[in-house]
């Protein structure tokens, strides 16, 4: 006993072999040119036929070929839709890869630049950087984690200590008071630079331009 679910469009229980050979024929031609004279036509080799036989049209009629080749129609318009929905998801999810990559990526390179950097700091002196150097470090990093919401895997919790603030703080301090040294010395002629913002150290050695 057959037991296999039949759609509309499979051979009916009292379809001839020839009736639904035909049928076939009919159902495989594209919706504008889906009409019984043309399927006869393609199906006999006759492309001048004037009509489909007495034979076609009865089949046409007891087996409703038309409503059952509508069936088959709605059935592939389904698949397209389902198919082209497949495509979208899998284009998106693609995507989401490849943003997810390339945000991983860039979290490796920030991270790298940050220990990079923090090593730096920690071993930097006053004259090495301004103040306004450190701080720019700093709100780079602050976006970068405002941005993406995580905090870069730098250092485990209990690495940072109160210790290690109050220097990084201290470090900021010298490096302002230096800079306010310069600058009262500077406004009061007692530090004279070149182009490239060096002390010139001529007059320290006790020397003139004419030797």
């Amino acid at each position: 006993m057959d037991t296999q679910e039949r759609e509309l469009w499979d051979r009916l229980e009292n379809e001839p072999e020839r009736a639904y050979r035909a049928f076939e024929c009919f159902l495989s031609l594209p919706g504008g040119e889906k009409t019984l004279l043309e399927a006869y036509r393609r199906h006999v080799g006759n492309p001048d036929a004037a009509k489909p036989s007495d034979t076609w049209s009865r089949w046409s009629s007891q087996f409703a070929w038309r409503e059952r080749a509508a069936a088959y129609d709605d059935h592939l318009a389904s698949l397209r839709r389902e198919a082209s929905e497949r495509a979208v998801e899998e284009e998106a999810e693609r995507q989401a890869r490849e943003v997810e990559k390339a945000r991983g990526r860039y979290n490796e390179l920030l991270t790298m630049a940050y220990v990079q950097a923090a090593e730096w700091l920690e071993n930097a002196q006053p004259a090495d950087l301004r103040a306004q150097d450190v701080i720019r470090i700093i709100g780079l990093h602050m976006d970068y984690v405002k941005a993406f919401d995580v905090e870069p895997d730098t250092r485990s919790e209990d690495d940072w200590t109160e210790e290690d603030d109050a220097e990084f703080e201290q470090i900021i301090k010298e490096i302002e008071a230096e800079q306010d040294a310069e600058e009262v010395a500077r406004s009061s002629g007692e530090v004279d630079t070149d182009s490239e913002g060096y002390e010139d150290s001529s007059f320290e050695n006790g020397e003139d331009d004419e030797t």
